[in-house]
C-alpha cells in the first residue's frame, strides 16, 4: 500500500523551496508532525502557512487538514507500508536467486501502488476523450516507445485510428496534423524527452488535447497536457535501462485499454473476434 510519506518523496524533487521544507520536516519526523497544526508545522519547519496548504494541494489531498489525518493515519497504523524500492540493494553479491527476489517484489509492489496513485476522473476523462477523437497519435521514443506501440495496436484491435511511427521527426509530423478533434497521448517517463516535448507543442498548436502518462511529481511534459496520468517516480532519470518505468506505463495502457472494452464490448465484441480470426489464421 502506497502511504502519504511515499507520495511525498514522489514529489519531492518538483516542489518549491517554500514547499520543500515542510516536506522535507514531515518525512524526517512524521510522528510530531501529526501533533502540530499547520501555523506549527510552518514554524518549526521555516517555513509559511501558505506553503503547507500549497504542499497538500500538490499532494493531491484537499488541505493541510487532510494530509495530516493521512499522515496519522500512517504513523499510527499497523499495516507496514514499504516505501523504499528493494531493487537498489541489487550489489555484485548479490545471488541469483536474492536477484529474483528483489525484481519481483519491487516490480509486484510498485504497481500496486498505482491503484492508490490514479486519479479515478483523470482516467474517465481520458478514456472519454480517446473514444470521441477523430484521430489519435501516440508518441514516445526509446522504452517509452515500446509502450507506446503497444497501445497503438491495443487501439487498432478496437477500431481506432490510432497511429505510432519509431521516427521520432514523423511523429512530430503527424502531431502537426492533428486538430481540435483528435487527441495525443504522450509517453515519456522523465517528461523532459525533446523530441515528445515537441510533439506535445504541435499537438496542442494545432488545438488537439494532450495525455501525458509521465513520472508523478511535475515535468515539463505534464504542464503541456490537459491530462497526466502519472507513474511512480522511482527510478533515477540516468538509468541502465527501464524497469519499473516500463511496467507503470503498460499498467496505465491495460487500464485505459480494459475500461475502453467495458465499455464498448458490444459494438467492438465482431471487430475483436473477426481481427482475432484473420491474425491467428483460422479457417473459414
Amino acid at each position: 500500500m502506497s502511504g502519504c510519506l511515499y507520495i511525498i518523496k514522489q514529489f519531492l524533487p518538483s516542489l518549491a523551496a517554500s514547499e520543500r521544507k515542510i516536506a522535507e520536516y514531515l518525512l524526517a519526523n512524521p510522528m510530531q508532525a501529526v501533533s502540530l497544526g499547520v501555523m506549527q508545522v510552518a514554524q518549526v519547519a521555516g517555513s509559511s502557512s501558505s506553503a503547507c496548504i500549497r504542499l497538500a494541494n500538490h499532494l493531491g489531498y484537499s488541505g493541510y487538514s487532510a494530509l495530516r489525518i493521512a499522515l496519522a493515519k500512517e504513523v499510527f497504523s499497523s499495516e507496514k507500508i514499504s516505501h523504499e524500492v528493494p531493487i537498489s540493494q541489487i550489489t555484485e553479491q548479490t545471488t541469483t536467486r536474492e536477484i529474483v527476489h528483489l525484481v519481483v517484489t519491487s516490480t509486484s509492489e510498485s504497481i500496486k501502488e498505482n491503484e492508490f496513485r490514479v486519479d479515478i476522473k483523470t482516467l474517465d476523462s481520458v478514456v472519454d476523450a480517446i473514444i470521441r477523437a477523430r484521430h489519435l497519435v501516440i508518441s514516445g521514443v526509446g522504452a517509452s516507445g515500446i509502450v507506446a506501440s503497444d497501445f497503438q495496436q491495443k487501439l487498432s484491435r478496437l477500431g481506432l485510428h490510432a497511429v505510432y511511427t519509431a521516427d521520432s521527426d514523423m511523429q512530430i509530423v503527424e502531431a502537426c496534423a492533428l486538430s481540435k478533434q483528435d487527441v495525443l497521448v504522450a509517453f515519456s517517463y522523465s517528461g523532459e524527452t525533446s523530441s515528445v516535448l515537441k510533439v506535445a507543442r504541435e499537438a496542442k498548436r494545432c488545438g488537439a488535447m494532450v495525455v501525458a502518462i509521465t513520472r508523478i511529481g511535475g515535468n515539463s511534459l505534464s504542464r503541456l497536457a490537459d491530462w497526466t496520468l502519472p507513474v511512480g517516480n522511482n527510478e533515477s532519470i540516468f538509468r541502465e535501462g527501464a524497469t519499473l518505468s516500463r511496467f507503470g506505463q503498460l499498467l496505465v495502457v491495460d487500464l485505459i485499454y480494459t475500461i475502453m472494452l467495458v465499455r464498448s464490448h458490444k459494438k467492438i465484441e465482431g471487430l475483436l473476434k473477426h481481427s482475432w480470426e484473420a491474425v491467428a489464421h483460422v479457417s473459414g
